[in-house]
């Protein structure tokens, strides 16, 4: 008992790791007026390394050439910083959707600001719709990606529904991708939520600690791709840091020019990557 009180005393937000073998779905698939621009002005800032990793991830795992001429879409992509560095490393073509307006509105200010430093031959595109029902057309996109958006659904129906409608909007062979955090009801990962806790702005720590537990677990996520028709391949395993010293001089300094450290953190077990290949016909 007393052990467990001084655990807890030193973890100050009181994390057990108990907290985590039931999902605990956040109250809302949307935030709020306020909390979107809580979270918009907590993490949408100049120097914010978070997305450009997960671009740079994405660049590396298919290709410098062949991202660049994919059709991509960032799906929930919240304010679209992701896709805004992917326009950044030359991407032709971007959809944005969200089911909040204020988020897509906000990323169709900022990524207009990007395409006009840009290249000619990029276009972008701006979708407002529930991820469930996206209106988009069937195999339209080479790529799909999710970025930290997946576990603010309800439950493991809604999460098939939304993996099978990203499967509809994906081309044949195309790949669906989705970065997002874990729930893992150990020690170890308690002790590096709370780490990470400590290196966030402090505006957004409380939407993030209901983030945590609304996580779908690796089992969650495997036990819902295995009833989706129409996907040749999946894999589910942890995320992983990156090797900073891969990069160069000007990225690496942007890496480290982020005041917000958790987002490196966000880069190791406690996330996770959802890799899916979507079948030829």
């Amino acid at each position: 008992m007393l052990m467990e009180a001084i655990r807890l005393e030193a973890n100050r937000f009181g994390f057990r790791p108990e907290d985590f073998i039931i999902r605990a779905p956040e109250q809302s698939e949307l935030f709020d007026e306020e909390d979107t621009r809580k979270y918009i002005e907590g993490c949408d800032y100049l120097k914010s390394a978070d997305d450009l990793l997960l671009a740079l991830e994405l660049q590396n795992a298919f290709g410098i050439e062949n991202i660049r001429n994919m059709r991509i879409l960032d799906a929930m992509c919240g304010p679209g910083r992701l896709g805004r560095e992917l326009l950044g490393l030359g991407v032709s073509h971007v959809t944005f959707h969200d089911g909040h307006r204020t988020m897509i509105n906000h990323a169709e200010a900022k990524a207009t600001e990007t395409l006009a430093s840009n290249a000619d031959n990029q276009s972008v595109r701006f979708v407002t719709s529930d991820a469930e029902s996206t209106g988009l057309l069937s195999n339209e996109f080479d790529l799909v990606v999710c970025h930290n958006s997946i576990h603010q659904l309800r439950d493991d129906e809604r999460l098939r529904g939304v993996i099978e409608e990203f499967a509809r909007v994906t081309a044949p062979g195309g790949h669906i991708v989705i970065a997002d955090y874990q729930r893992d009801p150990t020690s170890e990962f308690v002790d590096a939520i709370t780490e990470r806790l400590e290196n966030t702005d402090e505006q957004v720590v409380d939407l993030l600690r209901d983030t945590f537990k609304a996580a779908f677990s690796k089992d969650e996520f495997a036990s819902v791709l295995r009833k989706i028709p129409g996907i040749s391949h999946w894999l589910v395993a942890d995320a992983r840091q990156p090797d900073l010293l891969d990069f160069d001089l000007e990225t690496q300094i942007r890496i480290a020019g982020d005041h917000i450290k958790g987002h490196l953190m966000d880069y190791s077990s406690i996330s996770q990557r959802v890799i899916v290949r979507k079948a030829q016909i």
